[in-house]
């Protein structure tokens, strides 16, 4: 069963391997960081009033990450990725959206966005099927959600 709870420096420690991984850090457009810079992010979340982040477990495994950022009274940000790959594929994208939806209606927002790599195909048909709509196309597509 997929889960989400609270983000832990067990999924810390595991998006240091995810987040690395070569392709996850394609895919999610991640720059290079450090240890250091891990813990120094993970040592700010509680100060953050504009961001919501949460872990994600299949069977209590941990498998990923997600949240909202950049969260004002209108819209956010979401982001999330799985990082075990072996769970691609099997719907934990759609439950990771559907959470983001909840707590943004939750929070009485707008609009979700979210930004995504052009050849991250996979991510962008499942935003679409969500109903996320294209907005601008550079380097990176942004797609919004009314809600």
């Amino acid at each position: 069963m997929t889960a989400l709870v609270d983000y832990n420096i067990i999924f810390l420690d595991k998006s240091w391997y995810w987040l690395n991984d070569p392709e996850i850090k394609a895919l999610t457009m991640t720059p290079d960081f450090s240890k250091e810079d891990q813990a120094s992010y993970f040592k700010s979340l509680p100060k953050k009033k504009d961001y919501w982040i949460k872990g994600i477990t299949e069977n209590t495994l941990p498998i990923g990450a997600m949240g909202l950022k950049h969260i004002n009274s209108q819209n956010a940000e979401y982001w999330g990725y799985i990082g075990e790959k072996e769970y691609w594929g099997k719907g934990i994208g759609s439950f990771m959206i559907e959470q983001a939806i909840n707590k943004a209606r939750e929070l009485s927002l707008n609009e979700i966005y979210l930004i995504v790599g052009k050849q991250n195909n996979k991510a962008k048909e499942l935003y679409l099927k969500k109903g996320f709509r294209l907005a601008e196309a550079n380097d990176t597509e942004k797609y919004f959600l009314q809600l």
